[in-house]
């Protein structure tokens, strides 16, 4: 007997799924105007929006670390972002050089992007420079996370790297094109990092490189922070009150991007925050595009978007329509029992002193 010897690599594209969808309507692919295409699409999109109503999709938690920046409270969630399921606060240890090592530039001074200081700049003349750190001799370093405070607003491609020897360099991360902003933190978390005495940070896209800091960071510490209702942020008596460490936050949704607020009003330019946070799915797109969903879900969103179409298409019968409204919810609850996270689960009730 021969089998394929594949898993998971049959591509279902947005076209498949709604020709699927017009012949289980009782439709053929082929009747489709570019109208009911368009609309069946949207349907699409409205189906997979819905998910999270119903639901955390495991695939679709992400993590962010922000940058605190001195005196501001308010930081964005990214577009889509839909709840926070973990905000914790982060402290990092920032290794330096011992004697026969140091900083190193392809122009500027170095040293001001190493200095902890937020005012300096370590500013380039040419473009596709690179900023360096020599550990030392004998000093090798783990680095599990990479900040860098821009001095400039403009999108960047760098890619950070280490040596052994200070000629020979390996890509450690190159996180592609990412938009800066003068002023604003933007961490990179390096998920398999290497011992090496030299690192790093090298443009590669036409830019002028200038940076206020560079921080190469490990021994990450981070504590969890507690979440306030909305009662309790408003009813605070002084909302500007600021410390080292913000440990509580007002977690705000609104429009068009949720919102957390931080208190008490962070005051060090050297920690960061790290959220968990769940997410919409991705947009439909084109009609040539995958869905952004695991294999399991597949014929679930198939059931349900027929539905959806059927609603739509004229001349449906209503039979067929309850039928497929029945098919597709059955699919969603099978699929939806199965999204879950089978780790251990730990109560710990919280009994504290009350009055009547």
């Amino acid at each position: 007997m021969a089998y394929s010897g594949t898993v998971g690599t049959t591509v279902i594209n947005v076209q498949t799924y709604i020709d699927h969808g017009a012949r289980r309507a009782g439709k053929l692919a082929e009747e489709l105007t570019s109208e009911q295409q368009i609309s069946a699409r949207e349907s699409l999109y409205y189906l997979l929006s819905n998910l999270i109503n119903m639901g955390i999709q495991y695939w679709c938690i992400s993590k962010k670390v922000y940058g605190i920046q001195p005196d501001k409270y308010v930081y964005d969630l990214p577009v889509g972002g839909n709840d926070v399921l973990q905000a914790l606060y982060r402290r990092m240890s920032r290794p330096t050089p011992n004697s026969t090592g140091g900083y190193t530039a392809s122009s500027g001074v170095a040293a001001n992007a190493f200095d902890d200081d937020i005012t300096t700049k370590c500013t380039q003349n040419a473009i596709n420079g690179n900023i360096a750190v020599n550990f030392g001799t004998g000093d090798t370093v783990y680095i599990g996370s990479i900040g860098v405070m821009a001095g400039v607003t403009g999108s960047f491609n760098v890619v950070f790297e280490t040596s052994t020897d200070g000629t020979t360099w390996t890509t450690l991360y190159a996180p592609g094109v990412t938009a800066w902003v003068d002023g604003e933190w933007v961490w990179y978390d390096i998920e398999t990092g290497v011992n090496a005495q030299y690192y790093r940070m090298r443009e590669t896209g036409g830019n002028t490189l200038s940076v206020r800091e560079l921080y190469f960071g490990n021994n990450a510490t981070e504590i969890t922070m507690a979440r306030l209702n909305r009662d309790d942020y408003t009813n605070l008596p002084n909302k500007n009150f600021t410390a080292n460490q913000p440990f509580q936050y007002w977690f705000d949704r609104t429009i068009p991007q949720a919102s957390m607020y931080l208190w008490p009003v962070p005051s060090d330019p050297f920690v960061q925050m790290t959220v968990w946070y769940s997410r919409q799915i991705m947009d439909v797109g084109s009609l040539t595009n995958e869905l952004e969903i695991p294999q399991r879900w597949q014929y679930a969103i198939q059931a349900m978007l027929a539905h959806q179409m059927a609603l739509e298409l004229p001349g449906v019968d209503m039979n067929r329509i309850l039928y497929l409204e029945g098919l597709g919810e059955k699919a969603f609850n099978l699929a939806e029992q199965e999204e879950r996270d089978k780790s251990p689960i730990y109560y710990a009730p919280n009994i504290s002193v009350y009055t009547r």
